[in-house]
Parts: C-alpha cells; structure tokens; sequence
C-alpha cells in the first residue's frame, strides 16, 4: 500500500485538521527555530472537542507578503486549564499548494468545493473536517510529487503506520546514532542539509522545517569532497559542535555496502579511526507461554557478509592506541517497537564468530542461531557503543583509516542505502 493510500484510510477515520495562523503567530513560529519541530496551540475546550487524534493538520502560514501551507502530524490533546486545551503538532513540513484558497481551487468535485469552504478557517482558527473530504484533500496532496517528503514524514509519526522496510529504518536509526556519537541531541537541526531532488534520504526526516536557504534541492554530483560516489548520494547535512564539524551522507547503489558487508561507516577524523556497522532484526520467539526470547538466525547473507568484513593490511607500525582494531561491529535490533523505541545491542564481528562457534547458538533442534537470552548480558549497549566511537576506543588505526579513505572515495558501484558518517576538524582559513 502505498503512503497516500495509507493516509487516505486514517484520514477516513481520523479526518484532517485546518489551521490558519494569524500574522502575529507566524511571526513568533518563524523566530523559534525549533518550532517547526513542535509547534502546541492553546484552543477553548469547545474548539478541538470533536478532534480526534492522531491525526494530520494542514497549517496555512504568514510568510513575509505572501503564505505558505505546511503538513504537520496533530498528536495530542491536553486541558491546560478550566476553560482551555492545548493541541501539539510536531514536525512541520512544507507542502504545495501555498495557501487554502489555491487548495480550494484544486478542488474539481462541487460538492467537496462546497464543503471545504464552509470549513475554511478564519485567522488563528481551527476547522476539523468531515472522513469525505478529508481523504479527497489527501487524494490533492498526493498528487503533487513535491508533497512526497512532507506525506512520508506525516505518515512516520502515525502509530500503526509508522513502521518501514528495515534498510530504511536502519538508515534512519544509522543517521540519530551517528548524531548521538557525535554528541548531538536528538531533534537539533543541521546547520546545512542538502537533499537530491527525487530521491529518497533518511535526512528529510531529521529536521522538522526544511529552510529554503540552507536546503538545496539538486544534483547530487556538485556535493563537494564526495565527487568519486556522488552520483548516488541521496542526501548531505553538516553539524557543527565547537571546532569539528560532522558530515553525515546518505547514498544508494554505493559499493561499500557490497564490498564491506556494512549499513553505517563511522569516520572520525578527529580520533582517526573508521568503525563500520551492519543491522540485524531480531525476531520475537515464544518458547512457551510465559518465556519469550529474540532470535537472529543466520543466513549465507551473513556468511557472505562477514567474509567480505575485511580491512587492507598497512606497513606502518600504528602509534595510537585501541582496544580493538577490527572496526566490524553488529547491532541487533529488536523488531518489536517498545516505548516508541527499538531495543538494540552490539557485539564485534570476533564476538560474533566466538557466539556462531559456541554450543549457546545451537537451539533445540540443532539449528544455529543467536539468542538475546542466551547472551546473559554479554554485549554492548547503545550508549556503550556510542562511547567507545566517540572517544576513538574503538575502530581503525590513523594509518588504516588513511588508507580506507581511498577506498572510500573510489568505489562507485553497488546495491544498498549506506550511511556515511564523517566526523572532522573545522579548518581556520
């Protein structure tokens, strides 16, 4: 099912909401950078009493002279007080057409015409629509191939619907992990981001509202310093934090996917090394009625994957220091959400090999597999990991990482979404 059908059948049963913001309201949302993030509105009870939720808003905006309309994702409701409830909106992405009064002329059915215009909010109201009309507006959204973005995030922050494929979950989870080694919290915006026009990145859902200026839609073959693989990146966004500088990219069809077995590549020129990650779901197993375990049970594509995890031997006799120098590692990620979350865990591709080896991978019936139980704990938790990264404990050596730097840039074909995640020194001019 595609994303606006999805959409069109919860609009059925949760209907849309219109929001009109008033010029003094559109100024203070403008001055917030975060705002766009999540935006909440204090309403009388009476004005959001038949609004069900979570549901998608269509937000008309004052923008200089001119308005513009954005898709957020309305998804709670609160009393604040006796006579007041406040309504929380989150990520606000910009949509065409610019106004509610040119989404009205788009509106070719008369009876749908009608109904929208006795439901056209004044400023600073809001108006909640009927199932009918709610689902055509989507129909009129979806059609417009630049709405694409603002649907897919709409639909991200739907419970039910939120799920994805697992390479473009796992890339959405690379990028927040590679934020998050880098010290960056979860929801600050880039301070550049460029995204390909027509393809689809994990980094259109990192920030709420896309800027104009700082986000550039266009080929991907003039993002600077990635020229040798740039004709398959999909997306660019620099963090800046003190003096270094994080560079996140996400590309499809690269061959360091193929070649090297991985989902994240980790640069950290700052500590110099290169730590390299492939996801794993795990699968919820019942062993009876009150044990349940997770299970990963391995497939020739991991066999093929862990035979292709190999690094070039270097010459030069390493002067820094590592716990371990294989930059492999797996994360096992539970498939089940909980808490809005995904549990996970890492292990290295030697832990790994010892695990497949040891009698604790045989199951019942002889067949090998990996056991969260079975583990007792002994792995490396998320923050563990992002410790280890962000301090350089972990990953290649200076010399190695030199040396990768060339395979990096020169590969330029494959077959899987990759995230590169390139940490550095800002250079003085």
């Amino acid at each position: 099912m595609t994303t606006a059908a999805k959409l069109t059948k919860w609009a059925q049963k949760k209907p849309l909401i219109l929001i009109r913001l008033d010029e003094a309201q559109s100024e203070f949302l403008h001055n917030s950078r975060q705002g766009f993030e999540q935006l909440t509105l204090i309403k009388p009870h009476s004005a959001l009493q038949a609004v069900k939720l979570p549901t998608l808003c269509l937000l008309e905006i004052h923008e200089d002279d001119a308005s513009k309309c954005y898709l957020a994702t309305a998804t709670g409701k609160a009393a604040v007080s006796t006579f007041d409830t406040r309504l929380t909106l989150k990520k606000l992405i910009a949509v065409k057409p610019d106004s509610l009064q040119i989404l009205e002329t788009l509106v070719a059915d008369a009876r749908m015409k009608r109904l929208l215009n006795d439901r056209l909010p004044d400023n600073g109201e809001i108006k909640n629509l009927s199932p009918k009309l709610s689902a055509y507006l989507v129909g009129i959204l979806a059609a417009d191939s630049r709405n694409q973005a603002a649907m897919e995030m709409a639909l991200s922050q739907l419970p039910q619907l939120r799920r994805r494929d697992d390479a473009s979950w796992a890339q959405d989870d690379a990028i927040h992990a590679a934020m998050s080694a880098f010290g960056i919290r979860s929801g600050v915006l880039p301070d550049q981001i460029v995204l390909k026009s027509g393809a689809s990145s994990g980094l259109g859902l990192i920030g709420a509202h896309l800027y104009e200026d700082n986000v550039v839609h266009h080929d991907a073959l003039r993002l600077p310093g990635f020229d040798a693989i740039s004709s398959d990146v999909t997306g660019r966004a620099v963090f800046r934090k003190s003096d270094e500088q994080l560079v996140i990219y996400t590309a499809n069809k690269l061959p360091l996917e193929k070649m090297l077995g991985v989902d994240l590549i980790y640069v950290n020129e700052t500590r110099g090394s290169i730590v390299m990650i492939q996801y794993k779901m795990l699968e919820q197993h019942r062993q009876n009625q009150t044990n349940t375990d997770w299970i990963f049970r391995p497939d020739q594509q991991l066999r093929d994957e862990i035979a292709r995890m190999r690094i070039p031997n270097i010459e030069n006799t390493p002067d820094d220091y590592r716990l371990s120098r294989n930059p492999f590692f797996f994360k096992f990620v539970k498939r089940k959400i909980v808490d809005d979350s995904h549990q996970s865990f890492f292990v290295s591709i030697g832990h790994l090999n010892q695990i497949l080896a040891s009698q604790n991978a045989k199951g019942p019936r002889g067949g090998v597999r990996i056991s969260y139980e079975a583990l007792r704990g002994t792995y490396l938790r998320e923050a563990d990991m992002l410790s280890l990264i962000r301090s350089g404990y972990v990953g290649t050596h200076k010399v190695e990482t030199e040396a990768l730097h060339t395979i990096i840039h020169e590969v330029a074909k494959g077959n899987n979404a990759i995230v590169l995640a390139w940490q550095q020194k800002i250079q003085e001019n």
